[in-house]
């Protein structure tokens, strides 16, 4: 059984497989497979990063794939583990795509009961079950929005990916899988709206829309209180006429005089902007 499920993990996790067996259509089927046999006994994982642990429901193969150590917490582990170095004890921490919670749930533990991380996701399945796990750990200062950050208020199409979390409201070279209507808030109207706590941190992973959100939330940016943001830049995701540079810019306008690149695949990375 072991070697079986191996085999499949080998077989639907290495890229060139993984490109293969999509060809052939394999690949759902291959993934099912191997949820069905590796899937956890009681439907939850336990991840400890950066000193910090926390308990996740597994519900989907994607979602064992992103929880996994092989999987996306494996390639974000580096920034996870940065992340929670920089908050302490009552910090507060805006988790702008939040997807499942991963950020969000452990940089709650770390800045403990007298802190506050607030949670956007737009994805209606995503957000059911970053509440889930919210619930799972028994999280009182964690504040969750089932809704997107721009520029400025409207309802937008959210095109979906063919993995959880990724869904974009830029749409894709390749159309898709569907779309979904969601509501789109300019962040700092937000905000002031639901007098939120201003955030000592933000993280930012929104498959394309990187500038819109760090455009929609400037003011919030600019305070005094806001040391850190964390941006994932997608940057075969940005709508046209769009370029790192903009965002790069666009932080450094806002009083981030130090950023930090951290690269993760070919056509993604994070930064890092501090205020020094």
């Amino acid at each position: 059984m072991k070697k079986a499920i191996n085999f499949l993990k080998e077989f639907t996790y290495r890229p060139r497989m993984s490109n293969f067996i999509w060809k052939l259509h394999l690949a759902n089927i291959s993934r099912k497979i191997y949820f069905y046999l590796n899937k956890p006994t009681n439907g939850i994982i336990s991840l400890t990063v950066g000193g910090v642990s926390s308990d996740f429901h597994v519900y989907t193969p994607w979602e064992l794939r992103a929880l996994e150590p092989s999987g996306k917490i494996g390639n974000e582990k580096h920034i996870l583990e940065l992340l929670i170095s920089k908050v302490n004890a009552g910090d507060i921490v805006y988790d702008v795509g939040s997807n499942l919670g991963v950020f969000s749930i452990l940089l709650a533990k770390k800045v403990g009961t007298k802190g506050v991380v607030v949670a956007f996701e737009p994805e209606t399945q995503t957000f059911s079950h970053l509440q889930d796990n919210i619930k799972l750990n028994n999280f009182n200062n964690v504040k969750a929005f089932n809704l997107a950050l721009a520029e400025c208020d409207k309802d937008a199409e959210l095109y979906l990916g063919q993995v959880t979390g990724a869904c974009s409201l830029v749409k894709q070279a390749d159309g898709g899988h569907g779309f979904q209507k969601v509501k789109v808030r300019k962040g700092d109207s937000f905000v002031t709206k639901e007098k939120l706590p201003l955030p000592n941190l933000v993280k930012i992973d929104v498959e394309g829309a990187e500038y819109d959100v760090i455009k929609g939330l400037q003011e919030t940016l600019s305070e005094s209180a806001c040391k850190f943001v964390c941006c994932e830049v997608h940057t075969q995701a940005l709508p046209s006429g769009k370029r790192p540079d903009d965002i790069f810019n666009l932080l450094k306008s806002l009083g981030f005089n130090k950023i930090e690149k951290y690269e993760r695949g070919t056509d993604e990375f994070h930064i890092l902007a501090q205020k020094l």
